[in-house]
């Protein structure tokens, strides 16, 4: 009998709890999104071709520091004084993690002269170092606008000499509020910006790269497979 009667209380609970689970509140869930690096989307300006005999610049990848409030992967819009978040849409990752392998990827796809390389023992001479100043929608007359703006610094690392710096932005404006459009609209951005910082590196390096010894040319030995044949 007492086997009985805790068999129908647990039996009981169960179907009590069933039904507070139905009764919770219904959220729409949040819709994802990403940006990243395009290199059909920006045109790249003619640049100092690499000579056969050198190899591209390694350049230590510093990493990126971003504001607090658009780090994560909340999407963060101004309007004047007022900040808010986009309501039901997220990145997929923080931004400050997308815009990192955006510009790790512009620079493995499409720089000529200069190669990133990650913060750990190398034999690379110079560090980048990148500083978003703002990563945002901004709107102005309900007309939104992505905007994205940094500092980069190119530093020696042997004296810790900034052989070079500048300021890059790019705005592109958005159609209408729609975040499909503005999602669009950082990835033009990202990939401008990312642009001005291949070319800011291999324009500050181009010296340093035409001071490297030659990169040594040894021949294919009998029976080798020479790439392309």
């Amino acid at each position: 009998m007492k086997k009985l009667v805790k068999t129908l209380m647990v039996a009981g609970l169960a179907v009590s709890l069933s039904g507070c689970v139905t009764l919770l509140p219904k959220t729409k869930p949040a819709q994802l999104y990403r940006f990243g690096y395009e290199p059909e989307l920006v045109e790249r300006k003619a640049q100092t071709a690499v000579m056969p005999d050198r190899s591209p610049l390694g350049v230590i990848f510093g990493g990126v520091t971003f504001p607090k409030d658009s780090a994560g992967d909340q999407i963060l819009t101004v309007d004047g004084a007022q900040a808010s978040y986009v309501a039901e849409a997220r990145w997929t990752t923080g931004a400050s993690s997308l815009f990192s392998d955006a510009i790790t990827t512009g620079f493995a796809r499409t720089a000529k002269t200069v190669t990133l390389e990650p913060r750990v023992p190398t034999a690379a001479n110079y560090r980048i170092d990148i500083s978003v100043r703002k990563f945002e929608t901004s709107y102005t007359r309900n007309k939104p606008t992505v905007s994205i703006a940094l500092d980069a610094r190119l530093i020696r690392i042997s004296d810790r000499v900034v052989v070079g710096q500048k300021f890059i932005s790019a705005d592109v404006a958005v159609r209408r509020n729609d975040m499909n459009l503005m999602a669009d609209g950082y990835n033009q951005a990202t990939t401008q910006v990312v642009a001005g910082l291949i070319d800011f590196s291999e324009t500050t390096l181009a010296p340093f790269v035409a001071a490297q010894p030659p990169a040594p040319n040894v021949p294919a030995t009998p029976g080798q497979k020479v790439e392309g044949l």
